[in-house]
C-alpha cells in the first residue's frame, strides 16, 4: 500500500494498493501524485 499524507492538515491525498512488490509500483505512485500536488516542502517517510 501506497499513500501520501499531508503532515500538517493530516490529510490523505492519494492512497493506493498495489499487488507487486519492488520499484516500479513505487515509481508510478510518487508520478501519479506528483501531477496532483506540488512536492517542494515533501517529506517521505519509508517503511
Amino acid at each position: 500500500m501506497y499513500d501520501a499524507i499531508n503532515l500538517d492538515t493530516k490529510l490523505l491525498l492519494d492512497v493506493q494498493l498495489v499487488k507487486r512488490r519492488g520499484t516500479d509500483p513505487a515509481t508510478a505512485f510518487l508520478h501519479w501524485v506528483a501531477e496532483k500536488h506540488n512536492f517542494e516542502e515533501a517529506v517521505f517517510l519509508v517503511n
